[in-house]
C-alpha cells in the first residue's frame, strides 16, 4: 500500500498575522513614507514657515529701501549727507581734513 503524503495544514492564526503585518507595512508606506505621507507633509510645513519668514524679511527690506528712495528723491539735505559721508565730496571753498587712526 502506498504511503500517503502528509499535507500540512496552514495555521489560520499565522495567516492572519501575516496579513496584519502586510497591511501595517502597506499603511506605513502609503501614509507615512509615501510621496504624500506624513513625513513629506511635515517637511513641506517647515519649508512653508521658512519661506513665510523670508517673505516678511524681504517686505521689511523693501519698505526700508522705498523709504530711502523717497528721501533721495525729495530731501536734498539727505543727498548731501550721503555724498559727504560715502563719497567724500565737498562744496566749493571747503577744505576736508582726514584724520588717520593709529590702526591704519
Amino acid at each position: 500500500m502506498p504511503k500517503k503524503k502528509k499535507t500540512k495544514k496552514i495555521n489560520p492564526l499565522l495567516v492572519r498575522l501575516g496579513l496584519a503585518i502586510t497591511l501595517l507595512a502597506f499603511i506605513f508606506i502609503v501614509f507615512i513614507g509615501g510621496s504624500r505621507g506624513s513625513l513629506k507633509l511635515y517637511k513641506s510645513h517647515e519649508e512653508k514657515e521658512e519661506l513665510l519668514k523670508e517673505i516678511n524679511e524681504l517686505k521689511a527690506k523693501k519698505a526700508r529701501l522705498d523709504s530711502e528712495r523717497t528721501r533721495l528723491l525729495n530731501d536734498p539735505a539727505y543727498i548731501e549727507k550721503i555724498a559727504r559721508e560715502t563719497y567724500n565730496m565737498k562744496k566749493k571753498g571747503e577744505k576736508v581734513y582726514k584724520i588717520k587712526s593709529e590702526t591704519e
